[in-house]
C-alpha cells in the first residue's frame, strides 16, 4: 500500500497543487484578514510529513510541543523548525530539525516532495511541508526541550468527515472557534491542520 502512495505522490508533487483552496478548509478566524499583510523579512522553515507503515496502515507522527512562553506553546505540529546556515535548503531544513526533534533520521532520498508553502503571521514563519516516507516502523529518541510526546495518527484518520470539527480554542487569552481534526485524542489546528488538509485532497485524487 505504501509503495503505491509514494509512487503516486512523487508524480503528483510536480505538478500543480490546491494549495489555497485546501489550506482555506482549515483556516483559523482572522486568517483571511492577516493573508493581506505581507511577509517582512519572514523566517524560513520547513516541516517533515513522514508516512511509514504500522499495524497494517499507513501513519505520519505528530508532535506534542511543550508548555512555554511562545506563540506555539502546546501546540500538535510536524517535527520541523527555522533553517539555518548548515542547511542548503528546506528539505535538509525538516530532515535535520527531525533527527534533533524526535531522533529519526530520514536520507534524502526517501523524500517524496514539497507541498505548498504556508506563511504563519504570528511567527513570521514561511514554512515547506517536506514529504517523506520510511518502510519500516518508527523508534523515537525525542528531544523533551522541544517535544513532549509523539503521536502516530493513521493518515486515514483525517480522511473521515466526523473527525472534523469546530472547537472552541483560547490560546494565549484569545477566545475563538476553528476548525480542527480530532485525532488520537488530540485537536489538530492552525497551520499543522491547513497542511494535513492539502496532502489529504491530494491523496483523495488517486486513494481511496
Amino acid at each position: 500500500m505504501i509503495n503505491q502512495i509514494i509512487s503516486k505522490l512523487q508524480i503528483r508533487l510536480k505538478t500543480d497543487l490546491p494549495g489555497k483552496i485546501a489550506h482555506d478548509l482549515m483556516s483559523s478566524p482572522g486568517r483571511l484578514v492577516r493573508e493581506k499583510i505581507k511577509p517582512i523579512n519572514p523566517r524560513i522553515s520547513a516541516v517533515l510529513i513522514l508516512l511509514f507503515p504500522k499495524e497494517n496502515l499507513i501513519k505520519v507522527p505528530l508532535i506534542l510541543r511543550p508548555q512555554y512562553d511562545g506563540v506555539h506553546s502546546g501546540q500538535i505540529a510536524f517535527p520541523g523548525g527555522r533553517r539555518e546556515d548548515i542547511d542548503k535548503d528546506v528539505i535538509d531544513t525538516a530532515l535535520r530539525e527531525t533527527f534533533e526533534e524526535i531522533g529519526v533520521l530520514i536520507p534524502r532520498s526517501q523524500v517524496i516532495g514539497e507541498l505548498s508553502q504556508l506563511y504563519i503571521p504570528p511567527s513570521n514563519s514561511l514554512v515547506t511541508p517536506v514529504v517523506a516516507y520510511s518502510k519500516n516502523s518508527l523508534e523515537y529518541e525525542i528531544d523533551t526541550t522541544e517535544v513532549d510526546k509523539v503521536f502516530d495518527v493513521p493518515l486515514h484518520n483525517f480522511k473521515r468527515p466526523e473527525n472534523r470539527k469546530m472547537v472552541p480554542l483560547n490560546v494565549r487569552g484569545f477566545k475563538f472557534i476553528a476548525p480542527s481534526f480530532q485525532v488520537s485524542g488530540q485537536t489538530v489546528w492552525g497551520a499543522t491542520a491547513m497542511m494535513i488538509s492539502e496532502l489529504i485532497m491530494i491523496l483523495n485524487d488517486f486513494h481511496d
